[in-house]
Parts: structure tokens; sequence; C-alpha cells
């Protein structure tokens, strides 16, 4: 099967996986760990659940640059068995059940999970519980980890309020700003030009588009966050391998095989996104349609005389 034909698995799908088929105990150790993405971890939980141990660093400068949050403490609290455990020099990801395990280099965060929309380059491998020294790690880490107590939150708190307040702290740029509600996490495009989205990220095409045009190109590059500096074709690439990673495009990619026409992409849109979007469904389909036949213009075609997406076989541009 080629590469381009693969649906994208992200580490949240196997996470939430792993979630969900927990019976009793579920460990979730990570550095960084948001409250929105943990809670989502939180909800798949089974009632079955009694013992839900969660391990992270929360240094002080974690909290200030925004990988960590504070509120995971009453987040855990909330679980039945719940308890929170801080270890400043943990770096591992780990998350396993007693029986299945996953480990690699996701956080408990959206990007990392590929629920945010550009997502990280992650991975999330499953090892069986017997692999050699897992279960001592686990035990050894539970062992030397502090638990965390509202006085330790607070502490935390005002420590990294004197960080954030120093005139010396930067936040690094690939820093999540703040959680986010779906809407935004289920990122579509919505500018409807996008062959002119290039010129938006050099700093220009205020004069090439209207103004309602323009300031969805904003949006939309402020959702991508693509690196400073690309070239015209890198940039593009950047764009195209964005759009084959949306939680959207493994079941679009199928549906095109077939030819998908406007009211069928309406109402799969329909299903998908949130009912609170103001944006209606036909123009984001308008919109994603353009999007997709111009980035992936080797994958992708509109049928002439008809408006209907196919997904064709791949070519290899020279």
């Amino acid at each position: 099967m080629p590469i381009s034909d693969m649906a994208v698995v992200h580490p949240g799908d196997s996470l939430l996986e792993l979630a969900q088929g927990a019976t009793t105990r579920l460990v979730v150790a990570a550095p960084y760990i948001k409250s929105f993405t943990l809670r989502r971890l939180i909800v798949a939980l089974p009632p079955s659940i009694t013992s839900f141990l969660c391990v992270t660093r929360w240094l002080p400068e974690d909290i200030a640059c925004g990988v960590c949050d504070l509120e995971i403490f009453d987040d855990v609290s909330g679980v039945s068995g719940g308890v929170l455990l801080v270890h400043p020099h943990l770096h591992a990801k780990c998350y396993g059940d007693g029986a299945r395990y996953l480990v690699g280099s996701a956080n408990v965060t959206g990007r990392a999970l590929g629920w945010h929309t550009p997502p990280n380059v992650e991975l999330l491998v499953a090892v069986p519980a017997d692999f050699p020294g897992l279960r001592e790690w686990e035990a050894a880490l539970l062992a030397s980890a502090v638990r965390a107590t509202p006085e330790l939150r607070d502490q935390v708190r005002k420590e990294a309020e004197r960080l954030k307040n120093s005139a010396t702290f930067r936040r690094p740029p690939e820093i999540e700003q703040k959680d986010t509600d779906e809407i935004a996490v289920l990122w579509v495009p919505a500018c409807p030009t996008p062959e002119r989205l290039w010129f938006v990220y050099q700093g220009g095409g205020a004069d090439r588009m209207v103004s309602s045009a323009h300031e969805a190109a904003q949006q939309d590059l402020a959702a991508l966050s693509p690196p400073l500096g690309l070239t015209q074709p890198l940039f593009e690439a950047y764009i195209a391998g964005i759009l084959r990673q949306m939680p959207l495009m493994a079941e679009i990619d199928r549906l095109a095989t077939a030819g998908l026409n406007d009211l069928q992409a309406q109402e799969f849109l329909a299903q998908r996104l949130a009912p609170s979007r103001r944006t209606p469904h036909d123009q984001s389909w308008r919109v994603l349609k353009l999007w997709l036949t111009h980035f992936l213009p080797t994958s992708y075609r509109l049928e002439s005389g008809q408006e209907v997406l196919i997904k064709g076989k791949e070519l290899l541009r020279r």
C-alpha cells in the first residue's frame, strides 16, 4: 500500500484506546500534561477504574512556559483512586494499565497526541507488560515520586508567577499558548483563496484579497504555525503535509476514492464538526475542496463539468 494511501493514526488514538480498555488501573507518566487534554483521557476511563496514577514534572518553569497545567491536580483528584505524583527529573513518556503499555515521545498535550492542528510528529509504541525492565522502571518511578498536595501546587504557582514576571523569562515559540475548544482543535481551512496564502505568509496579500479572505488567511496561518523563512516550495509542502494529517482526511480520502459530491461532503462535515461552528458546512467544504486540489494536486482533482472530488493515483512531481 502506498504511504500516501495509509490512514494517519495519531498517538492520541492509541492512548484513548488504552484508557477505554483499562479495567482497574491506569498509569500516565509524562513531563508535560495539559488539563484540557488530560480531561479527554479521564472521560474515556471506565467506571471500574479504582487507581489512576498520574506522574509529571510540574516544575515552575514548565508551568510558566505553559507546557503543563496546575489544574491537573483537580482533574486527577476528581477520579476515583486518582493520585497526582511529581518527579522533577521525569523525561520518559509511558502509559499503562498493568497489562498493556505505550511508550514513546508523546506528552499529554493536544499537539503531541494529534488532537490539535498542526500536530507534532510523535510516536507511541505498544509494548507488552513483561518487556524486560518495564515493571521495575514503573515501580522505581512511583516509589521515588512525591505526592502532589494543594500546598505544593500553591508553591509551584507562586514560583511560576515570579518567573513569568522576570525580565529574562522567554516563552518558547512552539509552546501551546492555551487550551482550545473543539472548534479550534478540529481545524479546517477558512481562506477561500489558498493560492494567495503564500503572499500572506510573506507579510503581504492585503492588496490582492478582500479583507475577509485576508483575515481568514491570517487565522489559518496562526493555526498552522508554519516556520519562518520557508521558500515557496517548502511552504506548500508544509501545508500539504498538515492537510494529510487532518483528523478528517482519512475519511475524506476513502470517500473520494469513489467520488465525493458536494451534498455527501456537507453531510459528512455536519456529522463531524461541532454544532456550534459558525461557518456553514457548504462553505467549509467549498474551501476545503479548493485547498485539497491546490496543495495536493497529484492526489485530488475535480471531475470536469461537475463538483465531485476524486482521489487520483499519486503522481511523482519531477
